[in-house]
């Protein structure tokens, strides 16, 4: 994506939502390789989430393909998500976090992190945070663990709450406030903070979670903006029809089925680019609804 997508001026009344969801959230960068063009002239403004957020930063730096081929080259020879015998020895586990920063500071450099800050729209990325009197192991356990417990008892569940009636906090940031490509690596990584593929976030002095423990969706943070007639919530794994389409000023969509790749692994790149490519395929199952969400 260059800066000719996304003009200073118009009409601007639609709002974008990217959900989190680890690798899943790739799906959403196929939807909107084909909707792109269509639809960044028109966005008033985004709320994203943890992977969803890394997503939309990758497309708006402008710098899309160099982020895919540095990833590539970057997790190379990966061949487990943990490790057992690392952990015993007290070393990190898992090979996500500098992979995953690595990759957002090569997406953020030569230009890229100016393209975000001259966004003519807030870039709204979603963190958790908690009370002090919780250590920060007792948060992510009780956190993760609510958020994990309330998906397997509603299967319908778009939008959670037993995160914030424990007493976790939504917390967002706009991506152009960040300063240098290191301070926006570390706000999409508290976003996506979820040990131990990820450490606990660390943005401007707060410790703070995943996004998703409050909201994985959340599209309430453009509730109050009143440029946004519309927002098209783009999710990360199926639901059931009876929550997708159509909700008041929200449409919904859904990939009809669970994505190639799962959350956190990065052992299987074609397990990636094959969920890019299911987003693209399905774009044009999504196209009537989006077009009389559009036109409405």
């Amino acid at each position: 994506m260059t800066k000719k997508h996304i003009p200073a001026e118009g009409s601007r009344t639609l709002g974008l939502t990217f959900a989190g969801g680890g690798n899943r959230a790739f799906y959403q960068l196929g939807l909107m390789n084909r909707w792109g063009n269509r639809l960044w002239p028109q966005v008033a403004a985004i709320a994203s989430c943890s992977a969803g957020a890394c997503v939309a930063a990758f497309i708006l730096s402008g710098r899309q393909q160099e982020a895919s081929d540095f990833w590539l080259r970057r997790r190379a020879g990966v061949t487990k998500n943990f490790e057992f015998s690392k952990l015993l020895q007290g070393k990190r586990p898992t090979p996500h976090a500098p992979i995953y920063r690595d990759t957002l500071l090569c997406s953020f450099d030569h230009g890229g992190l100016e393209q975000i800050q001259q966004l003519p729209f807030p870039f709204w990325i979603l963190t958790t945070s908690w009370t002090r009197l919780l250590p920060a192991f007792s948060a992510v356990l009780l956190g993760i663990t609510a958020y994990s417990l309330e998906k397997k008892l509603k299967d319908e569940m778009i939008h959670p709450s037993f995160g914030r009636k424990l007493g976790f906090n939504p917390v967002a940031f706009d991506a152009r406030s960040c300063t240098t490509p290191e301070q926006l690596a570390d706000l999409i990584l508290a976003s996506s903070a979820t040990p131990p593929f990820t450490p606990l976030g660390n943005f401007r002095g707060f410790r703070l979670l995943d996004g998703g423990i409050v909201d994985n969706a959340p599209a309430f943070l453009l509730d109050d903006n009143p440029a946004v007639t519309k927002n098209l919530v783009l999710l990360t794994r199926p639901y059931p029809a009876q929550v997708l389409g159509r909700q008041g000023k929200r449409l919904y969509l859904a990939p009809s089925r669970e994505t190639p790749v799962e959350r956190w692994d990065y052992t299987q790149p074609d397990k990636v680019f094959e969920t890019v490519a299911m987003g693209e395929t399905e774009a044009d199952q999504h196209a009537p609804l989006l077009e009389a969400f559009l036109a409405s």
